[in-house]
């Protein structure tokens, strides 16, 4: 039994859609990561949706509240 080949991850295959959280800054920084085949680009993409995420985090967004407490 033979097998298929893998196929090029570089032909016919789309780009996945980058999730949708509700948070603009998130959504943003997932929509600008492009993990292509250059790796040295990885790090910095990276870097910058981790910071979006932590300004997230730091930032509450208007109308929530915090422990119930409102």
């Amino acid at each position: 039994m033979t097998e298929s080949p893998e196929p090029d991850a570089a032909e016919g295959v789309e780009a996945p859609v980058p999730p949708v959280t509700g948070h603009n800054g998130i959504d943003a920084a997932l929509a600008a990561l492009e993990l292509g085949p250059d790796v040295h680009t990885h790090p910095e993409q990276i870097s910058a949706a981790i910071d979006a995420v932590a300004r997230a985090l730091q930032t509450p967004a208007p109308g929530l509240t915090v422990g119930g407490v409102g």
